[in-house]
């Protein structure tokens, strides 16, 4: 990785070094002295539980190589002493950007953004590529991947997300695509979005900052599509998905859950490209289908990049396979819900029929005024799909009522934890799915070996 000269960054934004030459150099951005590496900067910023700058001890102590404050400090290092460190990002990663002469990808969606990112990344990853890291798609997130783009890159896959109206608009300003993806929309965030047509509405915002000559990749499959495509005014669009019509499509789609892989035939113009690749959910397959129509957007050959599926690394808990309590298996997909996400999760157990399927769902949030409606329809979808559908929150409480011999709801996770230990055995496979807020990621530790 080259490395960056700190007096360039100061410079950029009219700022100067203090406490140092201003020939220093760093690697790297970093904003959580936990996850600092040695010669980072670190963006000492105030958010509404910490303050960056009570960590600044902490970040020396790691290594980094210089700061980024809103007041003197003390420390024997160089800093960039600003009004407002937030305000700074935004300035840094809206210079980069401007800079910046590769091709950019913004993405969004409801369902499958980090996965479809992943990919992205897996197949452009010997190009020269960056990406955002983890699920770092909000007003912090944005701006500090576009601070970290480098002239050495070709490409950069920027992920933006949104849980309020207008949220997509700002981040896709700064971020302008050259091509813009929306994976999907569904109900989620409906707290402040409220419907589904909201939810696309948000998700269109993407397509308004395109850039005139840039192209839109958009879900065949979607109600939506014909919505998004005329929000293009006249911008090349690419289709991707199941339909027929679509630019892009896939079939013939095959998992394999144990030997962990995914095969499908992708068929575009008159080509025909068998795929594997690893993972044992069918939706990746639609998420891969998306990744390679934006590869198509690139000018890039399909034929030759397929190859690169097999390097794929799925964020974390995103369908991760464990051993797990008395010889059972465990799938990891407690990383967040909604209800299109939930009933994903539920295919994947319909599929594996030679095991006794015990589906533990958590709460799902953010889901508005028909938050119960949601979490009955899901039990009603899970009827026929599993042999045991267990739950904790009061939200499943009405739901279960229609799965009477399927359903348990548990007070707590204790409780929970506790039935499990004396029902599974080696011929069982857990699945466990809900909200961020509802901690079942901690629940799924539980349960691991």
């Amino acid at each position: 990785m080259k490395r960056i000269r700190l007096d360039s960054i100061a410079s950029k934004v009219g700022k100067y070094v203090t406490n140092g030459t201003g020939k220093e150099f760093f690697n790297d951005f970093s904003i959580d002295s936990r996850t600092l590496k040695p010669d980072d900067l670190f963006i000492a910023l105030k958010g509404p539980n910490n303050d960056g700058h009570d960590y600044l001890k902490q970040a020396k102590e790691k290594g980094a190589a210089a700061f980024v404050v809103e007041k003197d400090i003390s420390i024997n290092k160089p800093y960039i002493l600003v009004d407002d460190c937030y305000k700074f990002l935004d300035q840094l990663g809206s210079y980069q950007r401007e800079e910046f002469t590769g091709k950019v990808i913004g993405l969004t969606g409801s369902n499958g953004k980090t996965t479809t990112k992943e990919i992205i990344y897996s197949l452009l990853s010997d190009k020269g590529c960056c990406k955002t890291k983890e699920s770092r798609n909000n007003h912090i997130g944005v701006p500090l991947t576009l601070a970290s783009l480098k002239e050495s890159y070709n490409y950069a896959v920027i992920e933006i997300g949104t849980n309020a109206p207008g949220e997509i608009g700002n981040l896709a300003a700064k971020v302008v695509p050259d091509i813009a993806l929306i994976t999907n929309a569904g109900p989620s965030h409906l707290e402040k979005l409220k419907s589904k047509e909201n939810v696309a509405e948000e998700k269109s915002s993407l397509l308004k900052y395109l850039k005139k000559d840039g192209t839109a990749v958009l879900p065949r499959d979607s109600e939506f599509f014909s919505f998004w495509e005329k929000k293009c005014q006249n911008r090349k669009v690419i289709s991707f998905g199941v339909h027929k019509q679509s630019d892009i499509s896939i079939s013939n789609v095959q998992t394999d859950f144990f030997k962990n892989k995914i095969n499908f035939d992708l068929n575009y113009s008159d080509n025909s490209i068998q795929c594997s690749m690893n993972g044992i959910a069918y939706h990746n397959a639609l998420n891969a289908c998306s990744a390679l129509a934006v590869c198509k957007a690139l000018n890039i050959n399909l034929k030759d990049i397929t190859v690169n599926l097999s390097k794929i690394i799925y964020p974390s808990r995103r369908m991760e396979v464990h051993k797990a309590i008395k010889g059972s298996l465990l799938i990891d997909d407690s990383y967040n819900a909604n209800p299109e996400s939930m009933k994903k999760s539920l295919d994947v157990l319909e599929g594996l029929r030679s095991k006794k399927r015990i589906f533990v769902a958590g709460e799902m949030a953010e889901l508005g005024n028909d938050k119960v409606s949601f979490h009955n329809d899901i039990c009603k979808y899970a009827k026929g799909r599993v042999e045991e559908f267990l739950c904790i929150g009061d939200l499943w409480k009405d739901g279960i009522k229609h799965i009477p011999k399927l359903s348990k709801r548990f007070s707590s996770k204790i409780e929970l934890l506790d039935y499990l230990n004396t029902k599974v055995s080696k011929n069982s496979i857990i699945l466990v799915k809900g909200s961020r807020s509802t901690g079942m990621d901690y629940f799924v530790d539980q349960l691991k070996l």
